[in-house]
Order: C-alpha cells, then sequence, then structure tokens
C-alpha cells in the first residue's frame, strides 16, 4: 500500500522540490556590501512575519548559514523531508551570494506569507513561510517571483 503523506508531509515535499529549483541567483562571489536588508514594503508584525524576517536576516548575514541555526525554528514533519542541513547548503550555494537582498513586497496573515525578494543579481524570488501552531515552520519555498 503507498505510503499516505500528511498535508504537512506534502507541504515539505513542496519545498524540497522549490528549493531543488531555486537556483534563481547564480552562485557567485557576493558584492561588497552592507549587511542590512532594505525594504520599500513593512512585513506584518505576526508570527510568521517574525519568522520571515528572521529568514531575510538569515539570508543577507555576513556569515554562512548552518543546520544548527536552522534546526530550532524547523517543525519535524519539514526535517523528515528537507534537513536542517540542505537548507543550509542550499541557501549558502544558492540565493546568498546573491545578497544583500530587498524586499519589495509582502502578503500574508498570522500563519503564511509569500514575500518577494530582490537580490543584487538574478532574478527576484518569491519566498512562501508557513508555520504551525508552535512557530516552527512546516513550509519553505522558493520560486520565480509571481506577477504582481
Amino acid at each position: 500500500m503507498p505510503r499516505r503523506l500528511s498535508p504537512y508531509s506534502s507541504l515539505a515535499l513542496l519545498a524540497t522540490a522549490a528549493l531543488a529549483l531555486t537556483a534563481c541567483a547564480p552562485a557567485a562571489d557576493a558584492p561588497d556590501a552592507p549587511v542590512t536588508t532594505p525594504s520599500s514594503v513593512e512585513i506584518a508584525d505576526t508570527p510568521v512575519g517574525e519568522k520571515t524576517s528572521w529568514i531575510i536576516d538569515v539570508l543577507g548575514a555576513e556569515h554562512d548559514t548552518t543546520a544548527a541555526e536552522w534546526e530550532p525554528h524547523l517543525d519535524a514533519v519539514f526535517t523528515a523531508e528537507v534537513s536542517a542541513g540542505e537548507v543550509a547548503d542550499l541557501l549558502n550555494t544558492q540565493i546568498r551570494p546573491a545578497a544583500p537582498f530587498t524586499v519589495t513586497a509582502y502578503r500574508g496573515d498570522e500563519r503564511s506569507a509569500v514575500t518577494t525578494i530582490r537580490g543584487a543579481i538574478g532574478e527576484p524570488f518569491d519566498m512562501t513561510v508557513a508555520i504551525n501552531d508552535d512557530d516552527k515552520i512546516v513550509a519553505f519555498l522558493l520560486g520565480p517571483a509571481s506577477e504582481p
């Protein structure tokens, strides 16, 4: 009998696929730039908004991110499909080299949000984050920016 996936496992699988496809920013040396993340839009003061802000800070940090940095933020149903190490590795090699980042759009509710981000190089991308009642990430999707 085939294994039935929970809705959260499905989200984690979508994250795996999105993360694998998110080589949207070419791996290159990051230009010398401030670590700050300018934003032309406000990120909501909600649980998912706080998690989104944390991720954006991680993306713009001077140092590479690590699995240990991500583990406390990821729900077990997510890490059953995508490890914290895989998240850190992908971000370090495919996303962070495009820093600094600018947030150009944000839309969401208390538990899920889509943030459009533009890097110094590459195409803008959408970052979807969904969290559970414990404020742990159950979905983290990166993909091409949708039309405004």
